[in-house]
């Protein structure tokens, strides 16, 4: 079989030879040498941008990516062809190799749309082609050999997906290769249309073996879609979106470092795309994508360290190891952009003052012999949080000890979903994770509600099947001071189509749980004694359906609830210490009618000294509408909170990115715009007055808050907020509205 390998469609670095400045005008000694940028976004060959100069240790920050520039010098003698990647070490310890993984969201995909192509710049056997509806395709044609397209991504892919089409003449179909060693050793997931079969085997020095096959309808002339996972031993198939589920396990791990498809001889394929997507992890540090340049652009000769010739080299984006480089007794220079985070995969902490050293060694890990490496110190920026924000947050806090210490909830990494407290001891400048070694066991934080009492925070965590409960007990406690006490205690078994949790606790310290099921709100009851009842429903006969709960502890222990119900309306009752309920009442209708709003109503507020309790919740307008209850009067009219519409289900969150509180008999409310991502803020006092923003030029998807008095006696709205981690980690801020001039 005839060899073709597509390479040019998925990337290739052209490099150029270049001439540096005259070598008498070079100020490094001879040696090769390094520097860094703190412009993440300047163009490649930027002379703008350093955060020093060549060869100087410079401090960097946490969750904030940068670039380091290398130069290095090739071997002496004959030209070779090399790959290099990147190494760190953190404090001193291990060098440990630098994987591409994007930041904020630690993405690993490569998409190739080929509609967006334009013809000549394929390799041979490949043209592009116009459809009837005036879309390009990429068409592979075999002709009298068969031919085979392979690509080597920069990091192991777990996912191949594509959206292909077979030609009415093609009867032999279409292979997609995995694990390819060579062209005598590989795996093949084999469509063919005539048997209307898709077959996987394996070649093994050339000879092919087949491990499964099923029976499905592969149609001509028609889009199809196929994505193909790979993990450790096991290949899974997914054809025309669940039409075709196949499961395939191997005698041995299948790699994901080349893989691509094949056509037999005589036969047309037409492609619209190809991805390729690896799994995603959160390490200390790691190679991210960069907006400055694309992967594989050639260098300038910007450093002036090495006195020997200049050849090209490239700038690295998201990706393990550089494009191939051949020199000979001439230097390079590479350019990679990195972040080290605050909060990495393992729950493991990056603190200020750790040093990272890095260097850049040859694709087996062998040292190059750089004399120069940079030593960078981490510093973490007041107020930053890091970490990834609860998905469906109620009160998570930030809430005060007595003696002015913060704590707050969340998740280390999207990628490792354990349950975190952080507190921090210096009015929000900086955070650290409290009693690590007794973290609850469960988690992945998709709904969590919180009360502070005394000296702990209780907290009702949903997850998919069950809602759990458990106890943090804060530094002014007298005798467990910043430990984790209960921990998992089952509330209620309910399997959630969405999660929402809400909490009180009564005076006499039982506790009220609210979460939702398949269709409605479910609730139990701690006792003080420490005992759950049973699981609990509202309204089970009734209709619509619900989502979205919120309760708040009123006047002599009455709990008052509002929630969403699916078909857009708003709806309110109590619920009373002898643990009956009050009918319900009609608040509002237009809330929309897609699991997008599940989360309309916002946190509840309760005015003690009006035995009042405010409603906020969110149209489909996308604005922010109130209504209010005083003790048994009727609700009042409903008033628009502000004119700005106001974000809804960020990045998968299913609720309105609004947070409200009470200071006094004034309540606050702060939003994300749903066009500036901003955040504003806005208060009823003499009225709801008009918006004012808070935090600007951020991508916004959370924001929640309490109030609380510092210890200078100035009163603040403190909160936190995700400033753009599309569902990713690093992004979580503290932020302080003062309200004494209020």
């Amino acid at each position: 079989m005839k060899l073709k390998l597509i390479i040019t469609l998925f990337s290739t670095a052209v490099l150029l030879t270049t001439c540096g400045g005259p070598l008498s005008q070079r100020t490094g000694n001879g040696k090769t040498g390094f520097r860094v940028r703190s412009d993440f976004a300047a163009p490649l060959n930027s002379e703008q941008g350093w955060a020093g100069a060549m060869n100087e240790n410079v401090t960097v920050y946490a969750d904030q990516p940068f670039r380091i520039r290398f130069e290095l010098e090739g071997p002496q003698g004959p030209a070779s062809a090399q790959h290099f990647r990147l190494q760190y070490r953190r404090n001193s310890g291990t060098w440990t190799n630098v994987e591409a993984h994007d930041f904020p969201h630690p993405e690993r995909e490569i998409s190739v749309n080929f509609k967006r192509l334009e013809d000549g710049t394929l390799p041979d056997g490949w043209t592009i082609v116009e459809t009837e509806n005036d879309q390009n395709v990429l068409q592979a044609e075999s002709g009298q050999e068969p031919l085979t397209g392979i690509f080597t991504p920069p990091w192991e892919v777990t996912e191949m997906a594509s959206e292909f089409r077979l030609a009415p003449d093609n009867h032999d179909g279409i292979a997609f290769i995995l694990g390819y060693s060579d062209i005598n050793n590989y795996y093949r997931v084999q469509l063919d249309p005539n048997s209307g079969t898709i077959r996987v085997s394996q070649v093994i020095n050339g000879i092919e073996t087949n491990l499964a096959e099923k029976q499905t309808a592969i149609p001509f002339n028609q889009w199809l879609e196929i994505e193909i996972q790979t993990e450790n031993r096991i290949i899974e198939i997914n054809f025309q979106d669940d039409m075709l589920e196949m499961d395939v396990e191997l005698d041995t791990d299948i790699s994901g470092s080349k893989l691509g498809f094949q056509v037999q001889s005589g036969n047309n394929i037409d492609f619209q795309q190809f991805s390729f997507a690896g799994e995603s992890k959160t390490p200390r540090v790691s190679i991210v994508s960069c907006p400055g340049y694309e992967h594989g652009i050639s260098t300038n000769d910007l450093l002036n360290g090495s006195d020997t010739p200049f050849q090209a080299g490239t700038g690295i984006s998201l990706a393990d190891l550089t494009p191939v480089w051949r020199s000979a007794n001439a230097h390079g220079e590479f350019e990679w952009p990195v972040v080290i985070r605050r909060f990495a995969d393992g729950a493991v902490t990056n603190n200020i003052d750790d040093t990272f050293e890095f260097k850049m060694v040859d694709a087996d890990s062998n040292p190059l012999g750089n004399e120069n490496n940079p030593v960078l110190r981490l510093s973490i920026p007041h107020g930053h949080v890091g970490g990834t924000f609860v998905e469906n947050p109620g009160r998570i806090g930030p809430w005060q000890a007595s003696n002015g210490d913060l704590y707050f909830m969340m998740e280390p990494a999207e990628t490792e979903n354990v349950f975190i407290m952080v507190k921090s001891a210096d009015n929000g400048r900086t955070w650290r994770e409290m009693d690590r070694a007794n973290r609850p066991s469960t988690d992945d934080l998709e709904s969590v509600d919180s009360r502070l009492v005394g000296n702990t925070i209780h907290i009702i965590h949903q997850v998919t099947r069950s809602a759990r409960y458990h106890t943090f007990r804060t530094s002014d406690h007298p005798t467990h001071p910043d430990t984790w006490d209960i921990r998992d205690e089952l509330a209620g078994s309910v399997n959630a189509i969405a999660q929402t949790a809400s909490m009180v606790v009564r005076s006499d310290g039982s506790i009220v749980a609210f979460y939702l099921g398949q269709k409605k709100i479910h609730y139990s009851i701690r006792s003080s004694e420490g005992t759950w009842s049973q699981v609990r429903t509202i309204d089970s006969e009734l209709q619509p359906n619900q989502a979205g709960p919120q309760a708040v502890l009123g006047k002599d222990d009455i709990i008052h609830l509002a929630y969403y119900g699916i078909d857009g309306t708003i709806w309110y009752r109590r619920f009373l210490p002898d643990e009956t309920i009050t009918p319900r009442q009609l608040l509002g209708t237009g809330a929309g009618n897609s699991r997008d709003e599940y989360g309309a109503v916002l946190p509840l507020i309760y005015n003690s000294h009006k035995d009042e309790v405010v409603i906020i919740y969110r149209l489909a307008t996308g604005n922010l509408w109130e209504r209010r209850i005083v003790k048994d009067v009727p609700p009042t009219d409903a008033v628009m909170v502000s004119d700005q519409k106001v974000v809804t289900d960020a990045v998968d969150s299913q609720q309105a990115g609004a947070d409200a509180i009470l200071d006094g008999d004034t309540v606050h409310v702060l939003f994300i715009g749903e066009s500036s991502r901003s955040i504003f803020s806005i208060h009823d006092k003499d009225g709801w007055q008009p918006a004012m923003p808070q935090v600007e030029n951020i991508l916004g998807s959370w924001v929640r808050g309490n109030v609380y008095t510092r210890e200078d006696g100035v009163r603040v709205y403190g909160y936190i907020y995700d400033a753009g981690s599309d569902g990713g980690a690093g992004m979580n801020r503290f932020g302080e509205l003062v309200l004494n001039d209020r």
